[in-house]
């Protein structure tokens, strides 16, 4: 059960993009853009951390590796072009999914910030989810190793793969743009709750095979 503290931080993250739904009007495109834009801010900060971390421990293709001069770097620039490539086919799926009223949203990051970040108000969510994952920098890059947050992130992937599936579904099996908006939210919400066991479950993955 998460502490006192991130459950609250849980609900809040959970509650902001609802209340986008129901008060600014948003549609399932909207919102999976807002948790896409999330997930690059995760990214970001992750990407930070791998850079200027200050622990024992870094990654390196065979697994957790003892920290030298310029690994950071080399970690953290194959991280942001991997986890990028991932990035970049979901934001894909989700235009060729739900974007048929968003046709000329995606011609370049400038109409994209235009149209979402400043036109649909997603801004003001978008900041503090930035200020918050800066803060967490703050904790993750003095840790001793920076696994648990390479293993965070690809667990935020592949959950944004599943939030994809569970808002078409939710939209097909109901017949309900609304109804499967909610959906959406309740998905992610069982999701964050079951962050811990998660990012746990993505660091079996990340450790080296033994060779025999």
């Amino acid at each position: 059960m998460p502490h006192a503290n991130t459950l609250v931080l849980i609900v809040i993250s959970n509650i902001l993009p609802l209340a986008g739904v129901l008060l600014a009007g948003w549609d399932i495109y909207t919102l999976l853009v807002f948790y896409w834009c999330e997930t690059l801010i995760v990214a970001f900060w992750t990407v930070m951390t791998i850079a200027f971390h200050q622990g024992e421990q870094t990654w390196s293709f065979d697994g957790p590796t003892a920290r030298t001069n310029g690994a950071g770097g080399v970690a953290a620039t194959f991280i942001t072009l991997h986890a990028g490539f991932f990035l970049a086919i979901h934001l894909f799926l989700m235009n060729a999914l739900y974007g048929g009223d968003w046709q000329g949203s995606m011609r370049s990051p400038l109409v994209f910030f235009e149209t979402f970040v400043i036109g649909e108000r997603l801004w003001p969510m978008l900041g503090l989810v930035f200020l918050h994952r800066g803060a967490i920098f703050l904790e993750e890059r003095r840790e001793k190793s920076v696994m648990p947050a390479i293993a965070g992130l690809y667990m935020r992937i592949v959950v944004m793969q599943i939030v994809i599936i569970i808002g078409a579904w939710g939209v097909m099996l109901t017949g309900s743009g609304m109804l499967g908006l909610i959906l959406l939210v309740a998905g992610r919400a069982i999701l964050d709750f079951q962050w811990p066991r998660l990012v746990r479950f993505g660091m079996i993955f990340m450790e080296p095979k033994k060779k025999y």
